[in-house]
């Protein structure tokens, strides 16, 4: 569709990826947006579409998003255009402290709107998968102690901040496993307090 703008796909995970042209017209969007319906059956995610010079200039906005495609991107077609970026350390730090206290946050207000309904409860749990990991993940880089896989997660959530390994292994296994979700709401305290202990971790590592 890009014909010779094209310049790469990156997948970042086994649902999303990133299209990289140099150049992102109206048009574009209109030949792409005919694929969605598709690319959803097939359980992908629509991919994000953007110039490698947009991706550059943001990756002082969305540091901790950028920072999880540089980590596990690989590239499905194309020349690998973002091999030499970079998130600043004090940009991913800023992240870092604004995720962790965003995430208690949103999970107490979650589980304030869903109201006792139990399928709206799973889907909080579900949706809080990806960010717990980015900013784990995020974490582990910054104090220099970098998680090979998703796997090295939860030994490093209990070894680094206290966190019970069990509850963090389970959130994330939600991201290929949704349907999982739905044993982990009676555990939603254990979850509420690792994510206060994940805030408090924080906020002292931040000061210090």
């Amino acid at each position: 569709m890009f014909g010779a703008r094209f310049i790469a796909l990156v997948a970042y995970s086994p649902h999303e990826s990133v299209a990289f042209a140099s150049a992102i017209a109206a048009e574009d969007l209109d030949s792409l947006g005919a694929l969605n319906e598709r690319w959803h059956h097939e359980g992908l995610a629509t991919p994000l579409v953007v110039t490698p010079d947009e991706f550059q200039r943001s990756l002082d906005a969305f540091p901790l998003e950028y920072q999880a495609i540089l980590d596990q991107h690989v590239v499905i077609a194309g020349q690998n255009p973002i091999a030499r970026a970079a998130v600043s350390p004090a940009d991913l730090r800023r992240a870092c402290e604004a995720s962790a206290k965003g995430h208690l946050i949103h999970l107490r207000q979650g589980w304030l709107q869903a109201a006792g309904h139990r399928d709206r409860q799973a889907a909080l749990i579900v949706r809080s998968a990806a960010p717990l990991r980015a900013l784990l993940v995020s974490l582990a880089r910054l104090l220099d102690t970098p998680a090979a896989s998703t796997a090295d997660l939860p030994a490093f959530a209990a070894r680094t901040i206290g966190i019970p390994d069990t509850i963090v292994r389970e959130v994330l296994a939600l991201e290929d496993a949704p349907e999982g979700a739905e044993t982990l709401i009676a555990h939603m305290r254990e979850y509420l307090a690792a994510s206060e202990q994940l805030w408090a971790f924080v906020d002292r590592w931040r000061s210090a």
